[in-house]
């Protein structure tokens, strides 16, 4: 019976065979067109070549920036000058100091817009001027006056104190204008329409002040200052050292 059956199953034509050869043989269409998208770049190398051309030419652009500017540091330092002479017309020092300090910036400044003026001496006046916190001398005296008024005797002595070792670490360039922010920051406020940006509060409170003590004793301490009472020096005083400093020594 079986053998029977099995002769009577139809052979596969030749033609049949042929088809199925090709078709197992030949890919589909979509599939060869998948195939070479995955395989094509695409648009990452124009993606990855603009990115480093625009990275060139922003350093080719920072550098004659930068180039220009260092050229132009006499110009720079006078600009800024001029606009520090207004700060000082605003701030709390004693007007002697006041007007020495203003008269020694403007004549300053005229010797900086003379041609012949170093840029390196531009620099170096910048670089010391900056670190001198002169308008945050006069803030510092408003903070003396306060506690001789509203501290007892013992603790007003401490206070004042502290408040000269700070102006003793000024006087020495061991505090610049960042320390003596930090030490003023609990008795000021903001206000932009103030040439620093901020003045102090009013009226003033004793808890603040007794913050600013605080702070000032770090100063202090982190100079190694002897834990003595120092004598008040002039900031037009100290302002004339350190320009004389950036002419003969240059900057920092």
């Amino acid at each position: 019976m079986s053998s029977t059956n099995d002769d009577k199953e139809p052979a596969l034509d030749d033609s049949e065979a042929g088809s199925d050869s090709e078709t197992s043989s030949t890919s589909p269409p979509g599939q060869e067109a998948s195939t070479s998208a995955q395989q094509e770049p695409g648009c990452m190398p124009i993606v990855v070549a603009c990115t480093l051309l625009m990275g060139i030419v922003s350093f080719v652009f920072c550098g004659v920036t930068t180039w220009v500017l260092f050229q132009k540091r006499t110009e720079v330092a006078v600009r800024t000058l001029v606009g520090y002479v207004d700060v000082i017309e605003q701030s709390l020092l004693p007007p002697d100091e006041k007007k020495s300090v203003i008269d020694q910036l403007e004549t300053t400044i005229k010797q900086m817009q003379a041609d012949d003026y170093p840029q390196e001496q531009a620099s170096a006046v910048m670089q010391r001027l900056v670190r001198l916190p002169i308008p945050q001398y006069g803030e510092l005296d408003v903070i003396d006056s306060f506690v001789k008024e509203n501290f007892d005797d013992d603790e007003r002595d401490n206070a004042l104190k502290q408040i000269s070792r700070l102006r003793r670490a000024i006087e020495r360039g061991k505090a610049t204008v960042i320390d003596v922010n930090d030490v003023l920051l609990p008795t000021t406020q903001v206000d932009t329409t103030h040439p620093l940006g901020r003045v102090l509060k009013q009226p003033l409170v004793e808890d603040d002040i007794r913050d600013v003590v605080q702070r000032a004793k770090l100063i202090g301490d982190r100079d190694d200052l002897e834990d003595q009472f120092f004598e008040r020096k002039p900031i037009d005083e100290i302002l004339k050292r350190e320009l004389r400093a950036a002419i003969e020594q240059g900057g920092y």
